[in-house]
């Protein structure tokens, strides 16, 4: 079966700081790249919720949020799903005293990751991953509260997918595995060409995991050469896609599995998995295919060579990957 694992390497926005926000019409706390707003009490939400608002942003540190598509959003215990975990808190008001404009959206991120990002180094006893799952994150006041003189910034952990959608967590991260992986049967979505967040399996996507390999056993004594990863990930991905397909081709359908390897600095911290997983790249090698529906337990069945004439329960491949 064909190996990719030199193309199919995802892009991450290692080192990124997010801000979080309120979504003015769901009402969902979402992550993205320009100024955003967190509002406590969030306007328009019930009482009840908007008092639970208030206690969640003033949470100490070490507190874990969540919060639903109707803008209610709670302190949970880290051993439950999360989106958010409070690593501290910082004060605007020596530089940004009263009077001060409210910052435009690239000096919010200027801000966040000037001043949250030693905030996470530190509640992580800098030894946060900067390849890993975690990313800093930050929640700040809505205009008007700034107006008001609001100037603290919750700086804190989550994990955000390729396309910048907060993954749920379960676990400190101070305790926790940081190796970026899906679990086994994840879907990643596929934007234009380019990888996207988690999706169903029956939607458009880039990739489906196929399962985790934890190269530490096999490496007990140190760190891997990346040669030395690539040869035991062929291996391990090829016995995990015979027992995922249950026998499958996939050269039939024009896929092939691939893998990422590990830095020295992750494999350092003690980031040790990597994902197995099925995708292909379009034929001029300018991005991704689109695949839709699973390979899992697929069987060896027979199938047309051609992917436009496959059977519905296999990939499809959309041809332009647009």
């Amino acid at each position: 079966m064909p190996e990719l694992a030199e193309w199919f390497h995802p892009k991450r926005q290692t080192g990124q700081t997010r801000l979080l926000m309120v979504g003015a019409v769901l009402g969902a706390l979402v992550v993205l790249t320009t100024s955003t707003l967190f509002s406590w009490p969030i306007k328009g939400m019930p009482a009840g919720a908007a008092t639970d608002a208030n206690a969640a942003f003033d949470a100490p540190d070490g507190s874990c949020l969540t919060w639903a598509d109707n803008g209610e959003i709670s302190r949970v215990d880290c051993s439950a799903k999360h989106l958010f975990e409070i690593a501290g808190t910082v004060d605007l008001t020596a530089s940004y005293p009263s009077g001060a404009p409210f910052p435009d959206g690239t000096l919010w991120q200027k801000i966040s990751q000037d001043k949250c990002t030693p905030v996470t180094a530190k509640y992580m006893s800098d030894k946060l991953d900067p390849n890993g799952k975690y990313s800093t994150g930050a929640l700040k006041p809505k205009e008007q509260q700034w107006s008001a003189g609001a100037r603290q910034v919750r700086c804190g952990l989550q994990a955000a997918g390729p396309r910048g959608k907060l993954q749920p967590t379960t676990g400190s991260a101070t305790k926790s595995d940081q190796s970026p992986v899906y679990p086994e049967g994840t879907c990643l979505g596929i934007e234009g060409k380019d990888l996207g967040d988690p999706v169903a399996c029956t939607e458009a996507h880039a990739y489906e995991i196929i399962g985790v390999v934890d190269l530490k056993p096999q490496f007990q004594d140190a760190y891997p050469t990346e040669d030395k990863q690539k040869a035991a990930l062929s291996q391990a991905c090829e016995k995990m896609t015979t027992a995922y397909t249950k026998g499958f081709d996939l050269t039939k359908v024009g896929l092939g599995v691939t893998w990422d390897t590990i830095k020295q600095e992750s494999w350092n911290l003690g980031s040790t998995k990597v994902n197995c997983k099925v995708g292909q790249k379009l034929p001029d090698g300018s991005g991704l295919q689109k695949i839709t529906n699973s390979v899992r337990g697929v069987g060896p069945q027979l199938v047309p060579s051609s992917t436009q004439n496959a059977p519905t329960n296999t990939p499809q491949d959309s041809g332009s990957g647009n």
